[in-house]
């Protein structure tokens, strides 16, 4: 069960996973060391999964974010993954419930860069491609935990 010291803990991680633990330990006045056994029980629980960072896409190259909408699947799902899986441009994969059997997040470069990889999927199903024209992050969702 987590208490209010290890939703601190995740909202500062959030807004910044390079933080020391020492500016941690700080902003949740607790020791050093018993910050770094909170953030460990967290990663050992699997509610910390990764300290990622947050790369600007478009400053290299891909100026088109993107979902792919898959539906009516002609193969079977994990060969369909197996596929999407070695085309570079998609970001994430996500199996869904609804009209569409997957939704699919990357980036590509140009407009031809998304029809060659749409004319790739047509073949395994009903294809929808929708480009993202700006991103809004809801920080209120961490800011509520």
């Amino acid at each position: 069960m987590l208490d209010q010291t290890d939703l601190k803990l995740l909202k500062l991680l959030s807004k910044n996973s390079r933080t020391t633990v020492k500016n941690l330990s700080k902003e949740v006045a607790l020791s050093e060391p018993s910050v770094k056994t909170r953030i460990q029980r967290l990663m050992d629980e699997e509610i910390l999964n990764a300290f990622t960072v947050d790369i600007d896409y478009k400053k290299l190259g891909y100026t088109l974010p993107l979902f792919v909408k898959i539906s009516d699947l002609t193969i079977p799902a994990q060969k369909f993954v197996s596929i999407v899986e070695e085309i570079s441009a998609f970001v994430s994969i996500y199996a869904v419930t609804g009209e569409e059997n997957y939704i699919l997040f990357g980036h590509a470069r140009s407009v031809s860069e998304v029809e060659e990889i749409l004319s790739k999927l047509m073949a395994y199903g009903k294809v929808s491609t929708s480009i993202i024209l700006e991103e809004k992050n809801n920080k209120k969702f961490i800011d509520d935990l």
